[in-house]
């Protein structure tokens, strides 16, 4: 894992299996209440019938949208940045393009199909990668900048 190789520059810390767990945990705690909410608007709208298929669907979508834009933005959801750590490009260590963070996103559901197994990969995995973050050719690093 070499970011460009120059004089001077060291290799980042990889981030724990544990901490990136620990930040996904911290990211529910704000990620459960939006759905809440989405879902009493959408059933509001809807007559109190619940949310429909499409209703479902956006409320996923924007939910999607808010952490696509913490990762442009900041490099991490809020979890991830209360425990100092980032999304970075695998090859450079710079910022992943939005292309990559989208695929990263996708990853997600990919990693969470066979019971969790793509999440799990990221403790045997010598670079701390999930299947996620295969897919997106990204690692999490612990920022030396917090």
């Amino acid at each position: 894992m070499s970011f460009g190789g120059g004089y001077g520059q060291s290799q980042p810390e990889l981030a724990s299996f544990g901490s990136r767990l620990l930040a996904q945990v911290i990211d529910l705690f704000w990620l459960l209440p939006l759905s809440l909410i989405l879902g009493l608007i959408a059933d509001f709208v809807n007559g109190g019938r619940g949310m429909s298929a499409g209703g479902e669907l956006m409320a996923n979508m924007v939910g999607a949208l808010i952490v696509l834009l913490f990762w442009a933005e900041r490099q991490a959801t809020p979890g991830k940045l209360v425990l100092g750590l980032r999304i970075v490009d695998a090859d450079t260590g710079g910022i992943p393009t939005m292309g990559r963070f989208t695929l990263r996103y996708v990853g997600y559901l990919v990693s969470a199909l066979p019971l969790g197994l793509g999440y799990l990969w990221a403790l045997w995995d010598k670079r701390r990668q999930g299947w996620h973050d295969k897919m997106a050719g990204t690692l999490v690093i612990r920022d030396p900048r917090r």
